[in-house]
């Protein structure tokens, strides 16, 4: 009888623990009814999706079409942004866990950018600094009056998302392993975890038939010649399928081949964006999720371009959504949303999420704000009134409706970035707490 006891007790631990892993794990697929509409209303020609379950791909879908009436097939080739940094991280974290890269180690010692060669500053900066985004150096040179690359802060003192960063610590890898970064990504990373379609510029072997083309807010196709002009970027320029950055994911998800030292550190908020929401080494880091999971993320955007990753290792499971149009933010938000449990938790923690008060202006007021702009990234947008508030739209950027929250601060509910017109002909795009992320100056 007491053996009875005992066996009934483990079958009930047995079966409650795995009814619970269904009640945590369970992925909804019920948004594949709502997909096209959601492409339809937001003019996001594709969007390719990938859900893995217990470290394993457990869904590979596309939807749309790579261009007007072209359908895409699953194994849809799209360019992805900034989601090539946590690449470069992993890539570059592979090789401390060999002994043959040293994350605090100065990065002059292989590489010194011309534009700094002459500011002290240069000799501080590490691999470190780069990947939580505190390299001293804004997003990219161009934005600066001189165009040239600058340190605005002294490394590892301020958070500053930065592109030219990694391009930096591209130049260093090549440098020592004399060895370009295409090499070493093949090498390390694609070949091992079976990346076959994965590439960091396009090669003779790119498939353009495979190709999901860029498309603006409208839904009109941006030049299809561009993504063959860019070279390798260390920060941007990957060229992968909805498959592949899964079996990246699930690599990360695995431990990578790294000492738990080394992971552990990888994971950790170094830098504290909000209370939830921090910077780990090439990841951003969500904590304080439900059943004591933390999650690791990373958006990338561009001309024609919105994608996003997220995955919880400790359940491994995760998400990765690749769109090829200006607001394909608005799909995978509701991707998120409809397929994660803890979606709608997980967006407010990595979107900062918080409550405005919106002020009523009069028409007179709004009028006076819209117009044409150029902002210091030379994208081109145009501010309209529409219902009470402004809605921007332009070259790269989503369409979204700006709601004000002084006479001159404008919120988008959808994101926390805010838009101060400190004058009549001058705007300042603000993000992560108040940092300016660039100006723009109205045309006249």
């Amino acid at each position: 009888m007491k053996r009875n006891i005992f066996l009934i007790l483990f079958l009930i631990t047995i079966i409650g623990t795995s009814l619970q892993a269904q009640i945590n794990f369970k992925v909804n697929l019920n948004f594949e009814n709502k997909i096209q509409g959601w492409l339809t209303e937001n003019n996001v020609p594709a969007v390719g999706i990938g859900i893995i379950e217990d470290g394993k791909i457990k869904y590979i879908k596309v939807f749309g079409e790579l261009k007007k009436g072209v359908p895409a097939p699953d194994n849809a080739i799209f360019n992805i942004a900034s989601m090539t940094k946590p690449v470069v991280a992993m890539l570059t974290l592979k090789l401390v866990e060999d002994g043959q890269w040293n994350l605090d180690e100065p990065l002059f010692h292989y590489w010194i950018d011309p534009d700094v060669a002459n500011d002290p500053m240069h000799r501080k900066l590490t691999t470190r600094h780069v990947l939580t985004h505190q390299s001293g150096f804004t997003n990219w040179r161009w934005q600066n009056s001189t165009k040239k690359l600058i340190f605005f802060s002294e490394p590892g003192t301020q958070y500053q998302y930065s592109g030219e960063g990694f391009v930096y610590l591209g130049h260093a890898l090549e440098r020592k392993f004399k060895k370009s970064l295409v090499e070493l990504a093949d090498s390390i990373l694609f070949k091992p975890i079976g990346m076959k379609d994965s590439r960091l510029y396009w090669d003779n072997n790119m498939d353009e038939s495979r190709f999901a083309f860029w498309h603006d807010a409208k839904g009109n196709l941006y030049d299809p010649s561009t993504p063959k002009d860019r070279g390798v970027n260390a920060a941007g320029s990957l060229l992968t399928t909805t498959e592949d950055y899964c079996r990246f994911v699930i690599d990360v998800i695995a431990g990578a081949g790294l000492a738990p030292a080394i992971y552990n550190d990888m994971i950790t908020p170094h830098v504290k964006l909000s209370k939830h929401d921090a910077r780990g080494l090439g990841w951003g880091v969500e904590s304080d999720l439900p059943n004591g999971e933390y999650a690791l993320q990373h958006a990338g955007g561009d001309r024609g371009v919105q994608t996003m990753c997220i995955f919880l290792p400790k359940s491994k499971r995760g998400i990765v959504i690749l769109t090829n149009g200006d607001n394909g933010m608005f799909v995978f938000r509701n991707v998120i949303k409809e397929s994660i449990d803890i979606g709608q938790t997980l967006l407010e923690y990595i979107y900062n999420s918080k409550t405005h008060n919106i002020l009523i202006l009069s028409d007179e007021v709004l009028e006076h704000y819209a117009g044409n702009y150029i902002d210091s990234y030379g994208r081109n947008l145009t501010i309209i009134k529409e219902d009470g508030a402004l809605k921007i739209s332009g070259t790269g950027v989503p369409t979204i409706k700006l709601y004000p929250e002084t006479e001159n601060k404008f919120f988008p509910k959808e994101i926390e970035v805010q838009f101060e017109f400190t004058t009549s002909d001058s705007l300042i795009i603000k993000v992560d707490g108040g940092k300016i992320d660039c100006t723009a100056k109205k045309v006249k």
